[in-house]
């Protein structure tokens, strides 16, 4: 009997681990499954997801989706025309001249200046005799170095252009090669043409920049292979 009742014993023994065996593996199973599903999703989540991308997937081709990573180039944007660098992923020029504008209220016609990033045509004011507006000698635009990258993409900088502000660069006249440096004035971060930029004429230039810097950022984009473009 006692022979017995030790042998019912073992068995029962051995029928509890191999439960606790089973259930085990089946915690594990659940859990590396539960494991590649998060990857899965992280790695193909388009917008809308809270999950941001860090690398291409060839799932999200021709996909909507947030990449997040170290925006970067291989160099200073710079501005070869006028002589201006900045260390940045990209360099925006905004250049405006003083003109004059005409502003009509039926038969009466008022002219005064503005300072205007487009050219305003005076040849078709009413009154064009002492309005003159000259021809813009540059006109804004836009510079980098070559391609930016976000992490393992390579970005349009229209897309950066769109989603990232850029912020103020201050020029300094002593940034210019020499003619042109004969020919501006510093005016609270920017370069005015005329003596006295406080106070100046018709077709005088003022030429100011902006910089998106280097660092994390996040995008919205659609990837198209290795690249992430606004459509």
């Amino acid at each position: 009997m006692a022979r017995r009742k030790r042998k019912q014993n073992a068995g029962a023994m051995i029928g509890v681990a191999i439960l606790i065996v089973a259930a085990l593996i089946v915690w594990y199973g659940m859990t590396r499954l539960g494991w590649r599903m998060q990857n899965l999703h992280t790695a193909s989540a388009p917008v809308g997801d809270s999950a941001l991308i860090e690398a291409v997937d060839p799932a999200n081709e021709g996909r909507k989706i947030k990449v997040s990573g170290t925006l970067s180039a291989p160099a200073a944007a710079r501005d070869a025309e006028l002589g201006v660098s900045a260390d940045a992923v990209v360099l925006l020029r905004n250049v405006e001249m003083y003109q004059w504008r005409e502003q009509c209220a039926g038969d009466n016609c008022h002219y005064d200046e503005v300072w205007s990033s487009k050219p305003i045509d005076a040849s078709k004011f009413r009154v064009a005799a002492g309005h003159d507006n000259p021809r813009f000698p540059f006109s804004s635009a836009r510079f980098s170095s070559g391609p930016i990258r976000l992490g393992a993409f390579a970005i349009d900088p229209e897309l950066i252009i769109e989603q990232l502000t850029p912020e103020k660069h201050a020029v300094r006249v002593n940034e210019l090669p020499a003619n042109l440096a004969a020919t501006f004035r510093e005016s609270d971060g920017a370069l005015v043409t005329g003596d006295d930029p406080a106070h100046p004429k018709p077709g005088a230039l003022r030429v100011s920049y902006r910089v998106v810097a280097a660092g994390q950022a996040t995008l919205n984009g659609v990837q198209h292979g290795q690249r992430l473009s606004a459509n």
